[in-house]
């Protein structure tokens, strides 16, 4: 009778060790994570496109990772890219780079003062103001399918993801954006586009686990009833 008592008891234990596994990835997955699309061409004037690109934020606790995947189809160059920020009095211009996928000597960073500065250099084409860039020089660029990392910190200072979620400054042309980006070489016909995003995507990847896992337990506690 103990061994059947004390097998019923970890038979009913096991969904609950599953929710809570369930629960803490998410929780931790769904804080540290934003996507974005670059799917809204505004030059030449096109308006909303499939995904030419995705720019994934996470945070890391005192910095934020910039994860730039160029899908923008074969022989694409991306070469750029502009991104806002806000955090308390902290201005742009004290944000540090590091651990930068590109080669030293092919890419340049630039800094706006604060976020109320509108820069010539971080105006994406005739669109908006921006509060940063990364850039590739010469003749580097984001290949289609690959991606490039960063990460963005600064001293004294806990960012996270939503420290980047905010519109470039209106600047003349279709809009404002949160990020935005330069892709060369498009097909066909070897054109070029500027692509920015509007929102982040819609259902990330930790509710998609959260949601699958939900599944699973009540799966699994329907075939622990019977």
């Amino acid at each position: 009778m103990l061994k059947q008592s004390q097998g019923k008891c970890l038979k009913r234990s096991i969904p609950g060790l599953l929710l809570l596994s369930v629960l803490s990835v998410f929780s931790a997955s769904a804080e540290a994570m934003t996507a974005y699309n670059l799917d809204f061409v505004f030059s030449p004037s096109t308006g909303a496109v499939p995904p030419m690109g995705t720019v994934t934020l996470t945070d890391l606790g005192t910095k934020v990772r910039f994860d730039i995947v160029n899908n923008a189809g074969a022989g694409s160059k991306l070469d750029s890219l502009y991104f806002n920020f806000a955090h308390g009095s902290t201005n742009p211009n004290q944000l540090t780079f590091s651990n930068v996928s590109a080669v030293s000597g092919t890419y340049q960073t630039q800094l706006a003062p604060t976020t109320g500065a509108t820069i010539s250099g971080l105006k994406a084409d005739g669109d908006g103001y921006f509060d940063g860039k990364f850039a590739y020089q010469g003749n580097s660029f984001l290949g289609n399918g690959q991606t490039l990392s960063f990460e963005l910190g600064a001293t004294g200072q806990d960012l996270a993801e939503s420290d980047f979620h905010f519109f470039s400054l209106p600047g003349g042309g279709s809009g404002s954006y949160i990020l935005a980006s330069h892709i060369q070489n498009l097909q066909p016909g070897g054109t070029s586009a500027w692509v920015g995003t509007v929102a982040a995507v819609p259902l990330p990847g930790a509710a998609l686990l959260f949601l699958s896992g939900l599944s699973s337990f009540a799966l699994l506690r329907k075939r622990n009833a019977s």
